[in-house]
């Protein structure tokens, strides 16, 4: 007799838990079924999209490498004038010091004070 109860509840159980899994197994399978649409719909524009990726890489690569072309050329150029400006440096190093010791230039800088001196000389007398 408890034997007989038990298979009867265990059965009930069972269809119970047959009845609530109904629902769950129509829901995968609807998910499969639109999961299968979706799969082939990315199959099918999957190919031009990587496609277009390698297009893109491509240019990409291109024009970083013409870009690193235009900025060794102008780093050359900078090399050039930066040699260039150093020699015309190292050149007025060495002219100067004697430029600065000829007559004209001693000439000049007596010219200046005089000027400087009168200009103060002008400024005192007409303020007073």
């Amino acid at each position: 007799m408890y034997l007989e109860i038990v298979l009867i509840i265990l059965v009930a159980a069972f269809l119970l838990f047959a009845v609530f899994c109904i629902p769950i197994l129509l829901q995968i399978w609807r998910t499969s079924k639109h999961l299968t649409i979706t799969l082939e719909s990315l199959n099918k524009s999957l190919p031009l999209l990587l496609k277009n990726m390698e297009d893109i890489t491509t240019n990409i690569n291109n024009s970083t490498s013409a870009v690193n072309r235009e900025i060794q050329g102008f780093s050359r150029i900078a090399d050039r004038i930066q040699f260039v400006v150093g020699d015309i440096v190292d050149d007025l190093q060495r002219i100067t010091p004697s430029a600065i010791k000829s007559p004209f230039f001693e000439k000049l800088k007596n010219a200046a004070a005089i000027v400087k001196g009168l200009r103060v000389f002008v400024d005192a007398f007409m303020k007073k």
